[in-house]
């Protein structure tokens, strides 16, 4: 269930999307940021890095690579899920290891994507969490709805009292 926040609410109405790329080989990053010319693309080349990155930006979606020269991306992802559960996050790796791809899942990664990956495949994931994120504001703006109404009634309640 989405909780009601500011991370959410920004989310929610934030018009260009924010994305963070965890990735320490230049040929991939240059491909994501080819893949993604029309939103903001944050880059970070480590864990330590990327931590920072996460907490200035707040990305609407993050790709991570499992193998970095500082650590691995199990370690970001649990950093990421530890500060925002809900948070939208994809492994960008070349393992192909199914251990590797339970473990992703397990920890809260809503992809899984193997290097090399075309364009399409990146584009797919940003729009696979563009409706996600759709459904997140329309389940906010349903819930909002039924506050409201129950405002309503309680109130008309009370002047009859």
């Amino acid at each position: 269930m989405i909780e009601f926040n500011n991370q959410n609410i920004r989310k929610a109405y934030h018009p260009d999307l924010v994305i963070l790329v965890v990735e320490d080989q230049i040929m991939f990053i240059k491909d994501v940021k080819h893949a993604l010319p029309q939103h903001k693309i944050v880059f970070a080349r480590t864990v330590e890095e990327a931590k920072s990155r996460y907490d200035d930006c707040l990305p609407d979606l993050t790709f991570i690579d499992i193998d970095l020269p500082d650590g691995n991306g199990f370690e970001l992802l649990d950093y990421i899920h530890a500060r925002e559960p809900e948070a939208y996050t994809v492994m960008l790796t070349g393992s192909k290891i199914c251990e590797d791809v339970a473990r992703s899942q397990l920890k809260g990664a809503q992809g899984y994507i193997i290097k090399p990956f075309t364009k399409s495949k990146i584009e797919q994931t940003v729009e696979k969490y563009l409706d996600v994120r759709e459904k997140g504001i329309q389940f906010l703006l349903g819930e909002t709805e039924k506050r409201r109404q129950n405002a309503m009634v309680t109130q008309s309640q009370t002047k009859k009292d």
